[in-house]
């Protein structure tokens, strides 16, 4: 998944290198269907005992316009029960809120994982996370396609406060639920099919 840049050894290592200087460690793994799910168990073996947050992802196919091709996604709850019928997971307490993972950890300890679910279980009402890019572009949304300008603000030499203010103004006037709206023109017969895999139900007639 790494592009055949380097061997999985040199990212291990390069893992525990960082550890080893104090640096907080959290492993993000894509579950791609079709690609990488037969990896979710050996990955949570592996780094259940290591001290590093394993987060699981959705795969998210990236577009502006059209429905989620769901054809790719593991989801949430089939990743969550994959786990936990080999090692049980109980629900823990976000660290904070708008944390864009659900976590858990092992029954009788506090290895912990995450799966955030951008696709299955949108969460865009409450994000509160911006990013700025390094050419000064605030974005307000993961998936955005254009940004805001700082960097000129910043370079202007106005207070701190103006800057502040003009960032609180960016994202007091956000209107991006890019995953919400994206899920809403996804089949409905694939939407139906991902909320009876989502609660459970086996059983359900899929019009």
């Amino acid at each position: 998944m790494n592009g055949g840049r380097c061997s999985v050894s040199t990212v291990l290592q390069g893992i525990e290198a960082a550890a080893a200087e104090g640096v907080a460690v959290k492993v993000n793994m894509v579950v791609q269907k079709g690609k990488n799910e037969n990896d979710i168990l050996p990955m949570a073996q592996y780094f259940r005992k290591t001290g590093h947050i394993l987060r699981f992802i959705e795969f998210m196919e990236v577009g502006n316009s059209n429905g989620w091709n769901l054809e790719q996604v593991v989801t949430k709850q089939e990743i969550k029960e994959l786990i936990h019928n080999l090692m049980p997971l109980e629900p823990i307490e976000a660290n904070y809120s708008g944390e864009v993972a659900s976590r858990y950890r092992y029954q009788g300890s506090d290895d912990e994982i995450g799966i955030i679910s951008s696709v299955s279980e949108p969460f865009c009402s409450s994000c509160n996370r911006a990013r700025l890019a390094a050419n000064g572009q605030l974005f307000t949304c993961l998936f955005a396609t254009q940004g805001t300008d700082l960097m000129s603000l910043i370079r202007s030499e106005s207070r701190n406060e103006i800057v502040r203010d003009k960032i609180a103004e960016i994202w007091n006037l956000r209107h991006v639920q890019y995953s919400e709206e994206r899920f809403l023109k996804t089949d409905l017969r694939i939407v139906r099919r991902l909320k009876c895999i989502i609660s459970g139900d086996d059983n359900a007639i899929i019009a």
